[in-house]
């Protein structure tokens, strides 16, 4: 007869490996090419060093004076590590229904462990092109109204996110506010049925068609994302503090919004070639919007497109000799030419079950007729070399000239 002691000894040892395995390896290609690195944690932080400067190597005379470089600088590091969950729930109904019957069973705890990788999937690429910060709501310009834009319709997705006098931040892809940088902008009221909140004071106008709505208030409890190389705050340092580690933010200022397209992607790849001094970069990541608009780009020229296999089974096609490969969670209009050698998953452990005090790994829920198990990885995402990184933003999140 099948119990919740076999439950748990086939997520320990049947399903943990396959469910490691596919969250690690079958999330993301980048996070798939990237090093998972336990020996820098130590207690709640990994500590990391940014290695930057000039060493000295040149010719010269016999007799002559041996070559002077700027010196190998470093700056030390301390991140906190993220707390990263996952919970497996199972009815004691659907327990005892399945235990008299093995392969009942066995589709059971599979159907489960399925839900479970996909949510993890889910939120991983969310946080993996974010900044660390919880997104609330992602809404396009049409959905701010009002004479004084202090209305804005998040729709019923997002609506039940927010709560009155809440204090928030609205941004574009490129990192850019619309609320008052000064003074703090609250909700006043919401409208739930409509969806729609109003906010204490007017939005700048900006060129953008798509903004990410945050909570100002809200402890930064997300893994850091790619964006966070490129704030102006870098793991509690100030760049501007430090030009010679800073990434190449490529960032369209002009006064018209532009589609991002084959000429537009060469721009910033040459921009960023000029500010690492090289092309380092082994991927190129974007939104399948961006994607379609260099593909077909690229197919009226004739050019040759050549399809690419990236690391863990996905595809994409090559782009001025790199990889590129499109996701859906990143944030539309944005360009990304990473290092990937550059990256590093640090971690105390790898994905593991949360055990009791007993070493049991199911708990009743109190008052409930259900078990859950907790997953959990104390783990964030590192850089130490953001001056090998670029990021391409501030084009049109909408638009497509195949659209």
């Amino acid at each position: 007869m099948i119990t919740t002691a076999t439950a748990e000894n086939a997520l320990k040892n049947i399903y943990l490996d396959t469910v490691i395995n596919d969250i690690n390896k079958k999330t993301n290609p980048f996070l798939t090419m990237i090093e998972e690195n336990a020996r820098t944690a130590s207690g709640k932080n990994a500590t990391f060093n940014i290695r930057y400067g000039q060493a000295a190597v040149g010719a010269g005379t016999e007799t002559g004076d041996l070559p002077v470089g700027d010196g190998e600088k470093s700056l030390e590091i301390a991140v906190p590590l993220k707390n990263l969950y996952g919970t497996f729930q199972i009815s004691d109904k659907a327990l005892k229904a399945a235990s008299m019957d093995p392969n009942a069973f066995a589709s059971l705890l599979g159907g489960e462990m399925q839900n479970l990788v996909a949510a993890a999937q889910n939120n991983l690429t969310t946080m993996l092109y974010g900044n660390g910060k919880k997104i609330l709501a992602v809404i396009d310009a049409d959905a701010i109204q009002g004479e004084d834009r202090n209305l804005v319709e998040v729709g019923s997705k997002y609506i039940h996110n927010f709560t009155a006098n809440m204090k928030i931040v609205i941004e574009n892809a490129a990192g850019e506010q619309i609320t008052d940088v000064v003074s703090d902008t609250t909700i006043s009221s919401i409208n739930v049925p409509a969806a729609i909140l109003t906010l204490s004071q007017e939005l700048d106008e900006n060129k953008a068609d798509r903004y990410y709505i945050y909570n100002k208030e809200e402890e930064a409890t997300s893994m850091n994302g790619i964006d966070t190389i490129f704030q102006p705050i870098y793991y509690g340092k100030n760049m501007y503090q430090y030009p010679e580690i800073t990434a190449c933010n490529y960032i369209d200022e002009s006064d018209d919004l532009h589609v991002l397209d084959e000429d537009a992607a060469l721009d910033f790849l040459d921009a960023y070639e000029e500010h690492c001094q090289s092309m380092p970069a082994d991927i190129l990541l974007t939104h399948p919007r961006v994607k379609k608009a260099i593909f077909e780009s690229l197919k009226s020229t004739r050019s040759n497109i050549a399809t690419a296999e990236l690391a863990g089974g996905f595809h994409g096609f090559t782009f001025n000799g790199i990889p590129l490969y499109s996701d859906v969670k990143c944030k539309a209009g944005n360009l990304y030419a990473l290092n990937s050698k550059s990256f590093a998953m640090h971690q105390l452990c790898d994905w593991t079950w949360l055990s009791n005090e007993d070493g049991s790994i199911l708990k009743q829920l109190p008052g409930k007729a259900t078990y859950m198990a907790t997953l959990v990885k104390y783990a964030d995402l590192i850089c130490d070399k953001p001056f090998l990184q670029g990021r391409c933003s501030n084009f049109s999140a909408l638009q497509s000239k195949v659209e």
